[in-house]
């Protein structure tokens, strides 16, 4: 891959983490984050960022999994050790200090009890189900690179239509009465985009050289606005439906953000701290809030762009801060 494409997957990346931390400081209900109600405009906001933060961060992953050439000769066990020392020391570690600070904070969203701290390393706990998730994917891959699952575009859609199954499975039917450990949900829904990322690496030639392909995806990509729109203006059975089929557009869009070659300096180094950003970015969306309001400043843009500056700067001043020592370095930060 030439410098240009990886600057713009970095542009990706620093997009992601950012419509990440908007849309944890907007909050995904009224109840949560800024506490903002329906019909506000920052509601409508939040229907576009969730329909494509998450999915456009997995598949950016999938992407940069697929940058090596799978080889089995490094062992299944060397790879779980790397993924849990990235993935699941950072999660136990800020997870829980995520948990105490939220505990001890007056002004903060849905307090936990010490009793139940348990269950944030069992089960998804808020930001972080992420992790566990993110983790079983890479497992899931490893798998089934192991088995040449992957090694041809035809191979590759009988697991991405697979993948989706299970995802819609996991939305509408029986998965609903079964406890979510480990986040396995969670990677159950993540698991097509982390596969459009490998194929958008593996196979690029393939995928883009064809200009009737490009533009098959950005028709069934646009189909993604219509069903937002149905989302917003048409809550209930409409708005469920739109939001199964949500798949379809995602993984053509994708497709097609992971080809383009525009690049941007800034979301370069915002894409650089992604992953601090992602552990960190919830002390500051809370912090900042409540700071704000301890100041007496109530009026919704200031908080916005406050809080979403506190939540983006302050994971990479620790990023800096943590790097210094191997101890933190290790446990907050998932690096060696």
């Amino acid at each position: 891959m030439n410098q240009e494409k990886n600057l713009s997957i970095e542009t990706l990346r620093g997009i992601a983490i950012l419509l990440v931390v908007v849309g944890h400081v907007i909050g995904s209900g009224p109840g949560g984050g800024m506490k903002i109600d329906f019909p506000h405009p920052l509601r409508y906001l939040y229907v576009w960022i969730d329909y494509i933060q998450m999915p456009l961060f997995t598949a950016i992953a999938g992407w940069v999994y697929a940058l090596k050439p799978f080889s089995a000769s490094s062992g299944f066990g060397s790879f779980v050790r790397k993924k849990a020392l990235r993935l699941l020391v950072p999660m136990v570690a800020v997870g829980t200090l995520y948990f105490l600070v939220q505990y001890l904070m007056p002004g903060t969203n849905n307090k936990g009890e010490l009793s139940q701290m348990w269950r944030i390393y069992v089960f998804p706990y808020t930001i972080y189900w992420y992790l566990p998730s993110l983790f079983l994917i890479f497992v899931v891959q490893w798998w089934m690179d192991s088995r040449k699952w992957m090694d041809t575009p035809g191979k590759w859609a009988v697991c991405c239509i697979v993948a989706l199954i299970f995802s819609r499975i996991n939305d509408v039917w029986i998965l609903h009465e079964v406890p979510d450990l480990f986040s396995f949900k969670g990677a159950l829904g993540q698991l097509p985009y982390f596969f459009v990322g490998v194929a958008a690496c593996r196979f690029a030639v393939s995928l883009y050289s064809r200009l009737a392909v490009r533009r098959v995806l950005l028709a069934v990509a646009l189909w993604g606005i219509v069903l937002m729109q149905i989302v917003w203006f048409y809550p209930g059975k409409c708005a469920s439906l739109s939001m199964l089929l949500y798949p379809v557009t995602l993984i053509p869009t994708l497709f097609l953000l992971l080809a383009s070659k525009w690049h941007n300096r800034f979301f370069v180094w915002i894409g650089g701290y992604a992953y601090s950003i992602y552990l960190f970015h919830g002390f500051g969306t809370s912090g900042g809030r409540i700071i704000l309001k301890m100041m007496g400043i109530d009026a919704i843009v200031p908080i916005l762009l406050s809080a979403t500056f506190i939540a983006t700067i302050g994971p990479v001043l620790v990023d800096k801060l943590f790097n210094c020592s191997k101890m933190l370095r290790m446990l907050f930060l998932g690096r060696r």
